[in-house]
């Protein structure tokens, strides 16, 4: 797997600060809904704490220029950024090594994002390997057996 660097992400919090980008196209924020932890804690994520959250990531954008705007480095003023930046992934793997990050990642109790991903490579799994696909979506897809 490879991630974007931190060092690529400055420029697109700062468009944020001139009106060039939404909020939400730099941050990820969960949708609104509820939720449950592995615990079965129960909790409603709701429009007004995600407002709060959106501003909330916005006062840190403006901290951000302003960091900058006084000499700050780059990596210095990051920190002030809210952890979950929008970045750009590049992964490779063999078949066993996908199929394996879905056994685990595209179960019930997987983390949302993670159940996302696996959502969004699947059907490329498909195009790559149609048969085992076809065979794995009949007898693991879903089922984490791989997993504990």
């Amino acid at each position: 797997m490879d991630v974007q660097s931190g060092r690529y992400t400055g420029q697109r919090i700062l468009d944020v600060v001139l009106g060039k980008r939404e909020v939400e196209e730099v941050f990820y924020l969960r949708p609104i809904g509820a939720y449950s932890d592995r615990q079965g804690k129960r909790y409603d994520y709701t429009e007004a704490q995600r407002q709060e959250d959106i501003e909330w990531c916005l006062k840190a954008c403006y901290r951000y220029h302003e960091r900058i705007e006084q000499g700050f480095s780059e990596e210095h003023a990051r920190g002030l950024i809210p952890f979950d930046v929008r970045q750009h992934w590049v992964i490779s793997a063999n078949v066993r090594s996908i199929l394996h990050l879905i056994d685990l990642r595209w179960k019930a109790d997987a983390q949302l994002e993670c159940q996302q991903l696996c959502e969004l490579m699947w059907p490329h799994v498909e195009a790559w390997v149609p048969a085992v696909a076809q065979w794995y979506e009949a007898n693991r897809l879903k089922k984490a057996r791989l997993a504990p």
